[in-house]
């Protein structure tokens, strides 16, 4: 069993940490500040122009359509 335990802990941390980051995911899905999804992410995009695009950026363009 000694032998083992640097794994066993291992592997505890390792769900600890998957369950913290699933339970992370949860709150923000569910946090009513953030609006809608969609919304609360392309804020994000637009307000840092120097490493993303907004729909300004490509008028007329249709996800999944061609040019």
């Amino acid at each position: 069993m000694t032998a083992l335990q640097p794994e066993i802990t291992a592997l505890v941390a390792r769900q600890q940490r998957l369950a913290d980051g699933i339970a992370a995911e949860a709150r923000h899905q569910m946090d009513p500040a953030e609006g809608p999804i969609e919304t609360a992410f392309a804020q994000l995009c637009c307000a840092h122009p120097e490493t993303c695009s907004c729909e300004a950026d490509y008028p007329g363009w249709i996800p999944g359509g061609t040019a």
